[in-house]
């Protein structure tokens, strides 16, 4: 491939690469009944009701198959609501979660509809509920007698606070339905019945005792027959555990019978940059032959990770469905259950906020083309190319052609050591001094390095998008009333939106230097953090752009009161993605170079082979770097190349890229990085 290298613009030293323009940036279940149909993708679990994962099991995949990527998954339409609360019978606190579907015309004689939908209210007192229909796609009725599991069923359990998060399926050996649900939130139970209407047994699945020391929730289970044809168990669950530190994983426990269950003691997925603190709903699906784990995250985003049968290889994450945003089609996309009928597959989700949400669904939109997940962003940190108000802060004053300073008057920052120093102000934002650059119209995005160690409560620092003191978002480090917290806050007319999905346990990783990003596409501002440098994770909830009307946009620092110590927040630099001409420009600033790279076996051993040929005007020296070394060649004339070929010292490599710096005789220069395939030899 032919590329041409992207101008410097970052500080001396920093290894360059490639430009990455704006508008790229931008761009950039109870599961599945059987079908018997050619093409229908086989069933599993609790929804199953023609075959289960024991009769059709999935075979793993090795590294060296073609595996599937995030391309490979549906897309879903949302098509509307199923718990209408204003017409619901039985609705205690105007909220339903946690839909799971059962294919009740598939085992049960005289059923009230071929399809069941269980589900619950959350809060007190909870109750299991029952709605039926002859198709997936309704129309639903509301079974008379909700809720057919209450909060007090003697001699089971005496009351508890609420029953929630249903989950059911067949059991075809002992010929009845299993029904799964918690309450409280420390224990999830099992139940029984012959109609899937009346139930007749019930007793404790798993406890806070089987999950360890620390456990302080077992909840929203999902129980479907054991993925694995050579496991010695008949079912496996998926379930929420909550520890001490407040962050929720999903747990795996394992059961011969579906009532006495052994648990394992990792996690099978646990929260990351993406997700926030919590992931919840787990639920294992198949699609076209892979099996995948799928669960929601606090950002309310429904992802999908392939799974082999054991249980214990967790693939990538990919998002598989986030909600809209038109009509009522907003909030989180939670506890997802994928329903495939023939030739039809749907999706069943929790929609809306925590406590306020109802039961949604949507349909599979088979010419629908899933845009590829975004890969490594050349130039995550705009080092070699970013937009014309970029700050590098390596003069001696802010230059008041890009910044105006709201209350300049008490402003104490300071320009040292090539990065912008802010005191944490001892107030709020109403009160600190803030430097801040214009808001453009349509798309932008800014990225910030902030180096900042708030040890007591209200110190923070961060990126501020500011209308005025009662309106603006912030995406700050913070240490507040329960600890350190990355938050993603949005005060409208003096009250905030903040919840637990916008202000988050910090990611793992976090050091005293990290990285935010604001990022809008004129309708919408993401936030997104990094710790590394290089792989940016959204944070928290998108903000309105129309309805906070922000006209700047920069670094902050405070700390409430005067009570807590002032520390310093530093800002290395204040960078603008490029516009697509800016990214022109760049390009336009640097000498051409095709790089090539070559992946091959060796007497057994994998190399990395890159050949960089000088297409520029003149003379250039050229820098080979990959991660089995480098080398540098001088004078490298006009069509004429550098080369390299990098023993790895193994017998495989995995993909990667390599990167290519040209430096021309007038000490112009820039680079590019070219990715290599992975390679087992032998």
């Amino acid at each position: 491939m032919r590329t041409r290298a992207a101008a410097l613009r970052g500080r001396p030293g920093v290894v360059a690469t490639a430009v990455a323009a704006l508008t790229a940036v931008l761009a950039a279940g109870a599961v599945v009944p059987a079908s018997a149909q050619t093409g229908a993708p086989p069933a599993v679990g609790a929804s199953v009701p023609d075959a289960g994962l024991a009769t059709a099991p999935v075979a793993a995949r090795t590294a060296a198959d073609d595996g599937p990527s995030a391309s490979d998954l549906p897309m879903f339409e949302y098509r509307g609501v199923i718990t209408d609360k204003e017409s619901m019978i039985y609705n205690p606190t105007d909220e339903f979660i946690f839909p799971s579907v059962f294919h009740a015309g598939a085992y049960l004689d005289d059923p009230l509809g071929e399809w069941y939908l269980y589900y619950a209210p959350h809060d007190s007192p909870g109750g299991i509920s029952l709605m039926y229909a002859d198709s997936l796609e309704g129309p639903w009725t509301e079974y008379a007698h909700n809720p057919i599991v209450a909060n007090e069923w003697l001699p089971f359990y005496e009351r508890v606070s609420h029953v929630s998060s249903p989950d059911v399926l067949w059991d075809d050996e002992a010929g009845q339905v299993l029904l799964y649900f918690h309450g409280e939130n420390s224990t999830t139970r099992w139940a029984t019945s012959s109609d899937g209407v009346t139930f007749d047994d019930s007793g404790v699945a798993v406890t806070n005792a089987d999950g360890g020391a620390g456990t302080t929730e077992t909840s929203y289970a999902r129980v479907v027959e054991h993925p694995d044809p050579s496991s010695g168990y008949r079912f496996a669950m998926t379930y929420m555990q909550n520890r001490t530190d407040n962050i929720r994983r999903i747990k795996v426990a394992e059961s011969v019978d579906g009532k006495a269950w052994v648990v394992r003691p990792d996690p099978l997925v646990v929260p990351d940059a993406a997700t926030g603190t919590n992931v919840s709903g787990g639920n294992l699906w198949v699609w076209e032959g892979q099996l995948y784990v799928v669960y929601h995250g606090s950002t309310g985003i429904t992802f999908a990770r392939t799974l082999d049968p054991t249980m214990t290889q967790v693939g990538p994450r990919w998002e598989l469905h986030r909600a809209s945003g038109a009509g009522a089609d907003t909030g989180r996309v939670a506890a997802p259950e994928i329903v495939t009928d023939g030739d039809e597959t749907y999706l069943f989700y929790e929609s809306g906020d925590r406590l306020g949400a109802t039961v949604a669904w949507a349909q599979r939109d088979p010419d629908a083309v899933r845009p590829p997940e975004p890969g490594q962003d050349p130039d995550p940190l705009r080092e070699q190319c970013s937009g014309a108000a970029s700050d590098e802060f390596d003069g001696t004053a802010l230059d008041p052609a890009l910044w105006s300073v709201v209350r300049g008057g008490t402003a104490r920052h300071e320009l040292a050591d090539g990065a912008l120093r802010v005191p944490t102000y001892p107030t709020g934002v109403a009160g600190a001094s803030l430097p801040l650059q214009a808001v453009p119209s349509g798309p932008w995005e800014v990225t910030t390095a902030v180096s900042v160690s708030p040890t007591e409560r209200f110190q923070q620092g961060g990126l501020l998008l500011y209308r005025d003191d009662a309106n603006y978002a912030k995406l700050d480090l913070v240490h507040g009333s329960l600890g350190p917290r990355v938050e993603f806050i949005w005060r409208q007319n003096g009250t905030d939106r903040n919840t637990g999905f916008d202000s988050v346990v910090p990611p793992a990783g976090l050091g005293d230097t990290f990285w935010l990003r604001l990022t809008s596409d004129g309708s919408l501002v993401q936030a997104s953090v990094s710790v590394d440098g290089v792989d940016f994770a959204p944070w928290g909830r998108t903000v309105d752009v129309g309805a906070l009307g922000a006209t700047g946009v920069g670094p902050f620092a405070m700390r409430g009161s005067a009570t807590p110590p002032e520390i310093v927040a530093s800002f290395d630099w204040f960078r603008w993605t490029p516009t697509a001409e800016e990214a022109a420009a760049c390009e336009d600033d640097g000498p051409a170079v095709e790089v090539q790279t070559v992946t091959r076996c060796l007497a057994g051993r994998a190399y990395v082979a890159v050949t960089a040929r000088n297409e520029g005007d003149g003379p250039a020296t050229v820098r080979l770097v990959t991660p089995f070394g480098e080398r540098t060649v001088a004078d490298v004339a006009t069509g004429r190349s550098a080369y390299q070929s990098f023993a790895a010292r193994s017998t495989a490599v995995v993909a990667g890229t390599a990167t290519v710096e040209v430096v021309r005789a007038d000490g112009a220069g820039g680079s590019t990085s070219v990715a290599y395939d992975a390679l087992t030899c032998g």
